[in-house]
């Protein structure tokens, strides 16, 4: 290899440039590897020989030797009565079962004198061969002596060069005695001993370390590869000195800010040696490590104001050696970890209180019996006064003696204490026992109980490892898009869902990513230089959004969005996989792909290529249909008479037609709408389009006549319109009245509509009332996803005022191949033909078995008087030709789930003389849904109707001049305010938090089915509150959050299992499953919910991501947080992972309930959030807390909300 090296040097330095071109250099060199991995060379007869010669090396620490197994024992061998060889180093060797006395073992050796006490040892470092076995390393030196009896040769060791060299790498596990780290040079990890290497800090696992290493080397080269003979040195591969501010303190750690970046401690290293405690406001100086998992983690920190004082004691600053922690007793860690005084676990004044503390059960009502010991070791008499029991235990009885029983103990003597345990709680829980002494002393113990944690389905539990291989594993998709990217080929089409026609009134652009773009996003080894890149020109991607650069920073956020898609899709493919026959399709097996993120969906592409041609023809097959367990697809007809099971290389691609749809018409708005249209900046008055307004009784009068401003000028001048929905309150009607008068057209109506404020009903009665009061009127009625466009269909059929015909609700096909359509509103459905009205082989319209039309035309779409369909699907519609103005009307429901550029799709229907458009929805809850990280936090990110609310001053709130609409504009905005979903007690929580007590509840009372709810909630959770009229409970469950080796999310079995027992004494009570709903923010954790109800044979109710039960609602919701450790605690609200500082799912999990919200959680992890702490203690102050001990902080309450 070092002659290729040569070689490729000189060839570099003399050849022309254009001597030869590339190929032929790479066939030669191809050529070159070969011949040197064969032994042979072109180099002269005198290098050649040169390079057999070996100088000799004089005899070093370092040799290889052959010798004799002597002597064999269970954990070591011994080799010619001298070397020690432990039988771990022949793992992996098939021989290894041979070996008995008189084998012989080649092995490498490193000798090591003792720089003080001058003793001398050997340790064999590795085995390089099994010379009577079958086996041998690749790296073993071959003799050219190819006898094989026994030599006096061979018995003579060859000495070896050593010398010392540095290896980076990462701290992967840690016991009490070794340290893992993984480095470059070594495929395995290597295990060093604490005792042996010098450590200069406390490392800790995701810490990346630079090792001093002794190595062999060989010959005037150093080997890279050499073998590591011994560390020496572990010491942090950065170590950075600062100063900051103390920005966040809790039990376990903190955060400190400095220069623009942020630094993490941990309290547990820092009280281990010290008493410094650093509080929030505090500016110290601090040293710091590189950690792979949290960023930068403190290894010391002192306040500043000590540091000027050299003769500070050394408590001030806390210094982390590693010798400090290693002696510690156990129960003093962990009691100080719980927040407990240190002292109180001591024992003290000759007094021992010795006892098995630590309790493993597999299930709740198990129960063991423990016994504690208190013995006497001084030279005096001590009297126990009494034992005190945990004054809330259900876990902890004590069977004898009695706790008041006073015992005199004398020199040596003992009591014991016998203690029942009873697991009543999943998870993690303490229960803490305090003896007190004659003398006014006291010494405590706690019982650590661990409940229902076994590993299943080979789960770990957080380790950093896991987050770093996971971020690899991106990285190596992004290496595998990029490279995908480079390489396509020429493919032989699949069959679509639709032929296209040949004649379309209006295509749309390509919009192909750009390749800049896509090379400095799937080229990047972390998205924190991407962000860099992007802030700057030509980017930009950081200025606020403004009329200039509208376009430009909202067509970048799609192509981001779209190369993550490109890059995430990788995961998915594969090298060699068989295709199904199933009816006319080709399965391709994949096993829970339909809730896989990110998601395949009906129309994205399966190229195929045959990998075993290096020139094979690519196949492109379409997606048709998404089932459980595998994809079914159309490959071209010839691909699919010819396929006979072959194996197949094969990798996915999204279908382009959405993000066309999206630039398409980003371009299209700003030119007939307008920038000021998009940025208003001012109001411009219309006469009302009807004159209609709400009189004292709320009923809706038209006035007809010019001065209709003159309020009961006569009768004939005024004319009352029905209200289709009795039930209306005065909220909804004004909104609708505001619609009906459109004084700010064209500019957005918002109905700003909080949880359970009535939006759906809201928006049916605003389309009868356009339908039946505007004659001319044709409505667009746009949704962000398709089961809110089935609900206002469904609505609109209940309703019995429209005639079929007069709406329809217009379907992707992809809804039709996966047979999404409920065959009750089938009827009103149909398809699009985006042939032009002229073209002739679109004339016929199909109509189902179910009466579902396919095909519709512009023709027919515009006799309809509202037209249904999401955002997505309506951009077909912009193909097609439609007279000037004909629709009127525009309505976007859930417009706060809406991309902005969503939201342009139906207003690129419209132009300035639309009658209205109107956004109902409530920026507090979820947003727009975009994975990439490039985008979060970021102005594209953020719906129309959140901008608009957030940064238009024409949408603001000025309570100065609106005080009777909370601040709000009527004229631009009517606020919802009354909730007919939760009980007061319920919907008193989000409504003091996120919405300034705006909300009204319709029930002013507990009904005597809540009371019920209430009380059996009360029964099954063991609360303590006198009265069952408070609907928030909260459970907490100390668990641990693991993941499967295959996935990156996250589950925890404790409150799973917590989940399924509750649910289960429910159903126990007459409570069916669709009166439950449970809510967790990671599939893993529904699967896991799911897995368990499968195996107790109960039917689920259910179970899924706050966004699936956005805009639904049960009357018992169940929340599971998931979350339970504090290690990537803030990765997580960096990230806005899960519920942890993300106030939009918070407010949508604890919304959805009608009678009664258990929240299943650490209450140590989520109390660090404002909203979660505020939360808690509600549950807190209104005696519904239950579950594992509460921090001490909470015990002392904190916001308010006490019932």
């Amino acid at each position: 290899m070092f002659r290729l090296i040569k070689h490729l040097i000189g060839s570099v330095t003399t050849r022309a440039p254009q001597s030869e071109n590339v190929s032929e250099e790479i066939k030669r060199l191809e050529e070159w590897l070969q011949q040197d991995h064969n032994g042979l060379s072109t180099l002269n007869a005198v290098e050649q020989e040169n390079e057999k010669k070996t100088e000799p090396i004089d005899p070093t620490d370092c040799f290889k030797r052959t010798g004799t197994v002597t002597s064999i024992h269970s954990a070591y061998l011994i080799v010619d009565d001298h070397f020690y060889v432990p039988r771990e180093l022949l793992k992996g060797c098939p021989s290894a079962t041979t070996v008995e006395k008189n084998t012989r073992l080649q092995f490498l050796a490193y000798r090591r004198t003792d720089p003080i006490s001058g003793e001398c040892s050997t340790k064999v470092v590795k085995i390089l061969a099994v010379i009577d076995g079958s086996w041998t390393t690749e790296d073993m030196l071959v003799d050219q002596v190819k006898e094989t009896a026994e030599t006096e040769e061979e018995k003579e060791s060859i000495y070896y060069k050593i010398t010392e060299r540095t290896e980076p790498g990462k701290v992967l596990f840690k016991t009490q005695n070794t340290i893992t780290v993984d480095i470059n040079s070594k495929e395995e990890p290597i295990e060093v001993e604490r005792d042996k290497v010098r450590i200069t800090f406390v490392p800790q696992v995701g810490d990346l370390v630079t090792l001093t290493c002794t190595v062999q080397s060989d010959r005037e080269y150093i080997d890279l590869n050499g073998e590591v003979l011994e560390v020496t040195v572990i010491e942090p591969s950065r170590l950075i000195p600062g100063r900051g501010t103390v920005t966040v303190v809790t039990k376990v750690g903190g955060e400190i800010k400095a220069t623009n970046d942020l630094y993490f401690f941990e309290m547990s290293l820092l009280e281990a040696n010290g008493t410094y405690r650093p509080q929030v406001g505090e500016t110290v100086r601090f040293e710091a490590v590189e950690n792979e998992v949290i960023g930068k983690r403190c290894i010391s920190l002192k306040k500043i104001d000590q540091c000027k004082d050299e003769s500070t004691p050394a408590s001030a600053e806390t210094k982390l050696e590693p010798s400090q922690r290693q002696h510690q007793p156990q129960h003093h860690q962990r009691n100080r970890d719980n927040g407990t005084p240190n002292d109180l676990f001591d024992d003290k004044n000759g007094i021992r209180v010795i006892g098995e503390f630590d309790v493993t059960f597999n299930n709740v009502q198990e129960t063991v019996v423990r016994v504690v010991t208190i013995r006497n070791e001084s030279e005096k008499r001590h009297k126990i006064m009494k034992l005190y029991l945990p004054r809330t235990t259900s876990q902890l009885r004590l069977l004898e003696p009695q706790a008041h029983s006073q015992t005199f103990l004398f020199p040596n003597e003992t009591a014991d204490y016998r203690f029942e345990i009873t697991s009543n709680l999943y998870g993690r829980s303490r229960e803490t026992c305090t003896w007190s002494f004659g003398g006014g002393f006291k010494i405590a113990r706690s019982f650590n109980i661990r409940t229902g944690e076994e590993d299943i389905d080979g789960s770990s539990e957080q380790n950093p490892s896991t987050t770093i291989g996971a971020r690899e594993s991106y990285v190596m998709r992004k290496l595998a898009a990029l490279n995908q990217s480079l390489s396509r080929k020429r493919y032989v089409g699949g069959r679509r869902m639709s032929k296209a026609p040949n004649f379309v009134a209006f295509k749309f652009g390509v919009y192909d990513v750009p390749k800049d773009l896509f090379e400095l996003i799937a080229s990047s080894e972390t998205d924190d230089s991407v962000k860099e890149q992007l802030s700057a020109p030509p980017y930009r991607f950081d200025d606020p959004l403004t009329p200039d650069n509208y376009r430009h920073l909202l067509h970048t956020a799609l192509f981001v969005e779209e190369i993550h898609q490109f890059i995430q899709l990788r995961k998915y493919d594969q090298e060699r996989v068989r295709f199904v026959p199933q009816d006319k399709y080709l399965a391709l097996p994949m096993a829970g792909i339909s809730e896989a993120r990110p998601s395949v969906i009906v129309g994205d592409m399966v190229y195929a290529s045959a990998p075993w041609q290096d020139d094979a023809t690519v196949f492109q097959g379409i997606i048709h249909k998404v089932l459980a367990d595998r994809v079914l697809l159309l490959f071209d007809n010839v691909f699919h008479q010819k396929y006979n099971g072959e194996s197949y290389r094969v990798y996915f691609e999204s279908g382009r037609g959405q993000q066309r749809k999206l630039h398409h018409a980003l371009d299209l708005v700003p030119t007939t709408l307008g920038m000021d249209y998009l940025f208003p900046e001012r109001i411009t008055p219309n006469e009302p389009l009807m004159n209609v307004v709400l009189n004292e009784r709320e009923e809706m009068v038209l006035y007809t006549s010019e001065d209709s401003g003159d309020i009961g000028n006569g009768d004939d001048k005024e004319r009352k319109l029905a209200w289709y929905n009795q039930r209306l309150n005065l909220y909804q009607k004004r909104a609708i009245v505001n619609v009906l008068r459109g004084e700010i057209r064209p500019l957005p109506y918002v109905i700003f509509g909080p949880p359970g404020s009535g939006k759906t009903l809201t928006s049916i009665e605003l389309i009868l009332q356009l339908v039946a009061n505007v004659p001319n009127s044709r409505v667009i009625v746009a949704t962000p996803s398709n089961s809110a466009a089935y609900l206002i269909t469904e609505r609109l059929v209940q309703s019995g005022l429209l005639k079929p015909g007069e709406f329809v609700r217009l379907v992707s096909l992809s809804q039709v191949e996966q047979e999404n359509i409920p065959l009750a509103l089938a009827p009103y459905c149909a398809t699009v033909s985006i042939g032009d009205n002229n073209c002739a082989e679109s004339e016929q319209v199909l109509v189902t078995e179910s009466g579902l039309r396919m095909k519709v035309q512009a023709k027919h779409i515009g006799q309809n008087r509202v037209t249904i369909s999401t955002c997505s699907a309506f951009g077909t519609l912009m193909h097609l030709r439609f007279p000037t103005n004909h629709f009127t009307h525009v309505i976007i429901d859930e417009a706060g789930q809406c991309l902005e550029a969503e939201t342009l799709i139906p207003l690129a229907l419209i132009n300035k003389t639309v009658d209205s458009v109107v956004l109902l929805g409530d920026p507090q809850q979820l947003g727009p849904v975009q994975l990439s990280r490039l985008t979060e936090n970021h102005c594209t990110r953020v719906s129309i109707l959140e901008r608009l609310l957030t940064t238009n001053r024409l949408y603001a709130v000025d309570r100065d001049r609106f005080p009777d609409s909370f601040g709000y504009d009527p004229r631009f905005i009517t606020q919802l305010r009354i909730n007919y979903r939760s009980i007061p007690s319920i919907l008193s929580v989000y409504n003091e938090i996120f919405y300034d007590g705006m909300l009204l509840p319709n029930q002013l009372e507990n009904t005597a089915d809540d009371v019920k709810l209430l009380g059996i909630m009360h029964r099954i959770l063991e609360v303590k509150r006198e009265t069952p009229d408070y609907g928030l409970f909260f459970f907490g469950v100390d668990g641990t959050n693991k993941q499967a080796p295959d996935s990156p999310s996250w589950f925890n079995n404790a409150e799973a299992c917590t989940v399924i027992r509750v649910v289960q004494k429910l159903f126990m009570k007459g409570y069916e499953m669709q009166d439950i709903g449970i809510i967790t923010p990671y599939l893993m954790q529904i699967r896991t919910i799911r897995r368990l109800f499968e195996t107790a044979t109960l039917d689920a109710p259910k179970i899924g991501t706050v966004e699936d039960f956005q805009g639904q609602e049960r009357r018992i919701i169940i929340l599971s947080t998931v979350r339970s450790s504090s290690a990537l605690l803030q990765h997580d609200i960096r990230g806005m992972l899960g519920f942890v500082a993300n106030k939009k799912r918070i407010n949508v999990a604890i919304s959805r309930a009608k009678g009664a919200l258990l929240i299943v959680g650490n209450p140590r992890l989520l109390e660090r959030d404002p909203h979660w702490k505020e939360i808690i203690d509600r549950a807190i102050n209104n005696n519904t807390y239950v579950g594992c001990t509460l921090p001490p902080r909470n015990q002392r309450g904190g916001a308010g909300g006490g019932n």
